[in-house]
Parts: structure tokens; sequence; C-alpha cells
């Protein structure tokens, strides 16, 4: 039986650990991306929808859209309107990482958005679609979370495998390795064959 080459395995084990197994959650991440296009065209802040915020426009300016209402809306746009949506499609590790690090860097700014026009002692307030945005990040940094964590099923299984495949090299090098030793003249023990020869000199 061929033994597995521990360089392809290690490959293969690079090459499943690209990808995140999504599972079902894949799909609450896709409702948190389509949620949030919905939020984008709802009251943000004031009478000013997502769009305008995100646009500067003169509703936002009316509505004295805070800076940290602005940030929120362009990181959410991003990590959730983007990088999930492409995490989604592609189900790539490489790109479900930012997902989670930029909708996790918006979240905050999101509740410093509330923080500040709350002390801020405005009577505009915020729209529900501020509300959704802050509601489809959330979904989206504890659905991710978990799946940057976890090991998917196929690299489990190859990881498995390269670790049998290098036990079992370990223990063929270490059989080799006895085998010279034996065959090693230097540590043959030969003390009864030359006391037996001095023994007929003696004679």
């Amino acid at each position: 039986m061929t033994q597995p080459n521990p360089a392809a395995l290690a490959h293969a084990e690079k090459t499943a650990a690209s990808t995140v197994d999504m599972g079902a959650k894949r799909w609450v991440l896709a409702a948190a991306a389509a949620l949030y296009l919905v939020a984008m065209v709802l009251p943000f802040v004031g009478d000013a929808s997502g769009w305008q915020v995100l646009a500067a426009a003169s509703a936002a300016e009316e509505a004295q859209t805070a800076i940290t209402e602005y940030v929120f809306a362009w990181i959410s746009l991003i990590g959730v309107g983007i990088l999930t949506t492409l995490a989604v499609v592609t189900q790539r590790f490489a790109i479900t990482v930012p997902a989670w690090m930029v909708t996790t860097v918006s979240l905050v700014f999101s509740v410093l958005g509330i923080w500040l026009r709350n002390s801020s002692g405005l009577d505009i307030s915020r729209g529900p679609g501020y509300y959704l945005a802050i509601l489809c990040v959330v979904a989206v940094v504890f659905t991710t979370f978990p799946l940057i964590l976890s090991r998917n099923e196929s690299q489990a299984t190859v990881a498995l495998e390269r670790a049998e495949s290098q036990g079992k090299d370990e223990v063929a090098m270490a059989q080799r390795a006895a085998t010279k030793q034996q065959d090693n003249p230097l540590l043959i023990d030969d003390r009864r064959s030359r006391a037996a020869q001095r023994h007929k000199r003696a004679r």
C-alpha cells in the first residue's frame, strides 16, 4: 500500500484551511447582508436614509449626522455589504476574517454613534434603518467568529492523515536506525569470541 506523501498532505491541509465550511450559517450571513441593503434605504438619521448618509447628502447634514454615524455607515457597508457578501459567495478564509474584523469595528462605532447623539441633546433621533443595520452587524459578528476559529471537516481529516503519516515515518526511521546500529561492527559484542581465542592460545 502506497504511503501518503507528507508534503502532499501538508499542501492539502493548507488548501483545506483556506476555505470556511459555513454550513447553515451561510444563509444567516446572506440574510444579514440582504437586510443591510434594506436598512440603507430606510431612514437612518432623522429623515436621511442610509444611502444619503453614505453620500453625505444635504439631508444627512440637515439631520446633523455625527462623524461616528458617518463612520458607522461606511465601515458597516464595507464589512456587511461587501466583505460578508464576498465571504458567503467564495467561502474563503482570507475574506471571512477581514469581514469579521471590519464588522466588529463598525459595531463599536454604532455604539459610539448612539452615545454621541444621546449626549448631544439633539431632537433629531435615529431612524429604523440605523437599528436594522446594527442588528445585521451583530448577526455577522457573532456568526463569523465561531467560523474563523473552527476547523472545517476536510481540514480535520487531512490533519489526522498527516499526523498518522508522520507517526509512521518516525517509527520507520527508528527501525532503520536500530538496524544500522546492529550492523555497526563497533557495536557488536564479541567479548566471548575473543575470550575463547585467548583461551586457545593459552593452551
